[in-house]
């Protein structure tokens, strides 16, 4: 899975919102508002990638984090991009 449109992040204002550039600015009229964690996820997506190894990288960058920690922001995070049609999954 990965990123169906290219994103630039922004930090405005102490609030990080990943805006779609390009043609992808075209279709996704939008923004995507971001937290520390979320943006690291939204930064693997921008590469095929798969659940699995997004968890795996969250648990090296923070180890302070349980897998429970990790998937509890990991998979709603990722369903919510996939039920807006930011995602192209397999």
């Amino acid at each position: 899975m990965k990123l169906r449109y290219e994103f630039v992040s922004k930090n405005m204002g102490g609030r990080i919102v990943a805006i779609p550039v390009g043609e992808g600015s075209k279709e996704f009229r939008g923004t995507v508002m971001l937290d520390e964690l979320s943006l690291e996820i939204f930064e693997r997506l921008k590469e095929d990638t798969t659940p699995e190894e997004i968890h795996k990288y969250l648990k090296e960058k923070f180890p302070e984090c349980t897998d429970e920690e990790i998937a509890k922001e990991l998979v709603p995070f990722i369903n919510k991009l996939a039920a807006e049609g930011i995602l192209i999954t397999p």
